[in-house]
């Protein structure tokens, strides 16, 4: 009985044999480029087959280290505002935030007959916690103490000496000794407390009532 291994080894010389027979009577060069050509075939075929089955490599952005990512912000839908002077329905109002004072005055009725409109810049954006206030003609502008763009009477528990010295009939002792009452007492609760300090009377009282405020 033969080994199995006898039998395969038997196999591979007999395919050795053939083809050794087969060279012979082509040649070993058409050989050589017959196996070669099956190759390239072969090696093409594989080539192709990863190229079409393989995906295409897709670049995704690249996100910067050192840009944070953007934070939304909100504004505010309604503003609460307060609207004083010449105007027929002074008071707080809330309104939408996109409001412009000129739709402001309007929401309260308009300006009183003697308004000085062209004092005020009715096209003005508002902010949360503004006050408005619409002078009469022929009315002095005073400087405010609360900034550049208020509107509005001068507060005199918020205002300095040189700002009270701007309110008409303050000059510099009596505006010293508002501040000096302030610093001694406390803010002022109402306008009427600025008589107890020296110097300033009912008549005085009287005629800073339209461009002071606490």
């Amino acid at each position: 009985m033969r080994a199995p291994g006898a039998e395969r080894s038997t196999d591979w010389r007999s395919v050795a044999a053939e083809a050794a027979s087969f060279a012979r009577r082509v040649g070993v060069v058409p050989v050589v480029v017959l196996l070669g050509a099956i190759g390239a075939v072969v090696t093409a075929g594989f080539l192709t087959g990863v190229r079409h089955g393989a995906p295409e490599p897709v670049e995704l952005p690249l996100a910067s280290a050192g840009a944070p990512p953007p934070i939304a912000t909100t504004q505010p839908s309604m503003l609460r505002v307060h609207l004083a002077g010449a105007v027929e329905k002074p008071g707080l109002y809330e309104v939408p935030a996109s409001f412009r004072v000129g739709d402001l005055i309007d929401a309260a009725g308009g300006p009183t007959a003697d308004a000085d409109t062209a004092a005020v810049n009715l096209a003005e954006r508002m902010r949360d916690g503004q006050q408005i206030y619409v002078p009469v003609v022929g009315e002095q502008p005073v400087a405010r103490a609360t900034g550049p763009d208020a509107s509005g009477p001068l507060d005199v528990n918020s205002a300095t000496a040189a700002q009270l010295q701007e309110l008409p009939g303050i000059g510099p002792s009596l505006s010293a000794a508002i501040v000096a009452y302030r610093a001694e007492h406390g803010p002022f609760a109402t306008l009427d407390a600025l008589e107890q300090v020296p110097g300033i009377g009912p008549s005085k009282l009287s005629q800073l009532r339209p461009h002071a405020k606490v």
